[in-house]
């Protein structure tokens, strides 16, 4: 009687090819195809050298393994979901309130023009603040001198550098401030506005305020009714 020389691992390739060409698009293994490829190398070893004790609880140990990294990475999206659904429901609890959020958008809308609020970390020689229309064109630049350390407001008047009204929209401020040495001072921005909605995107939980401007929930720094 003679032995069958086809490697093993050879024979697992030529058993399984039609399995492996029709997932070709999966990136790894799933318990179904660990326990597959555990059947096919019990059916194609060598009998003279069959799997030992050793080697066959290594490899139901890797499956075991295998089902609970499965299991657990399920209860993580399970609980991920939730997380966001009750982020949401939470954030209806917002609408109608009046929230004040970092960011830097304000919104024209005729005359009727929002409010941006300044902190400034330590006093200011300088405080420059460029305005950008949504297409990302500056329209505009405003610049203070000697202020104090502390939050400031800013409203825009709507018009551009030649003093022309600008088109209604949302606009952004962009805010750089220096001290006497003409170091750089830490400036941060926030915007204010009444909540009129609650969208759960990509980015977590974003208010849609009155004006059409969005704010993410978790910039929002002070809200009441």
């Amino acid at each position: 009687m003679s032995i069958d020389t086809t490697s093993y691992y050879e024979s697992l390739l030529a058993s399984t090819t039609a399995t492996t060409t029709s997932t070709s698009s999966s990136t790894s293994l799933t318990s179904d195809d660990f326990i597959t490829l555990l059947c096919t190398e019990l059916e194609y070893q060598d009998p003279t050298e069959p799997v030992d004790n050793t080697q066959m609880v290594d490899q139901m140990t890797q499956y075991s393994q295998l089902e609970q990294l499965t299991e657990m990475n399920e209860k993580m999206d399970t609980l991920s979901d939730s997380i966001g659904s009750l982020s949401s429901v939470y954030g209806l609890s917002y609408i109608g309130m009046d929230v004040e959020a970092d960011g830097y958008t304000i919104n024209k809308d005729g005359d009727d023009i929002s409010t941006l609020y300044l902190t400034l970390d330590d006093d200011a020689a300088e405080l420059v603040l460029n305005i950008y229309d949504s297409d990302g064109s500056i329209v505009d630049t405003q610049t203070f001198t000697d202020i104090d350390s502390g939050t400031v407001s800013f409203a825009w008047d709507g018009t551009d550098y030649d003093g022309e009204e600008v088109s209604d929209g949302n606009y952004y401020i962009l805010a750089t401030a220096v001290d006497d040495n003409g170091d750089e001072v830490d400036c941060t921005t926030t915007t204010t506005g009444t909540v009129t909605g609650v969208s759960n995107t990509d980015d977590g939980v974003v208010l849609t305020l009155d004006d059409g401007r969005t704010v993410n929930l978790a910039d929002v720094t002070y809200a009441t009714q």
